[in-house]
């Protein structure tokens, strides 16, 4: 039986976001550990419109909604991990 995720992660795919780190935020699913496989989906977002700012924020994502800027895989899963243990209390 397959498991439904439980988490969202959205990667902005805009291209500043892109030349600035987004690509490799697309590997997410090869790291991350055992207690989060099959519970995260990843997808793609066109821009998410943080270029325009006038600050340094890329890479940026989402988790279930929430914008993690200069995103980084550990970063994301370190959310990852922070909400699911939240969860499970």
């Amino acid at each position: 039986m397959l498991t439904k995720p439980t988490y969202k992660v959205q990667i902005c795919c805009g291209t500043m976001c892109h030349i600035m780190g987004g690509a490799e935020l697309h590997l997410l699913h090869d790291r991350l550990p055992d207690s989060l496989k099959g519970k995260v989906d990843v997808e793609g977002l066109t821009c998410m419109g943080k270029c325009n700012t006038g600050k340094n924020e890329h890479p940026c994502a989402l988790v279930n909604g929430e914008v993690i800027e200069n995103a980084s895989i550990q970063k994301i899963i370190t959310k990852l991990l922070t909400t699911h243990t939240n969860d499970l209390l």
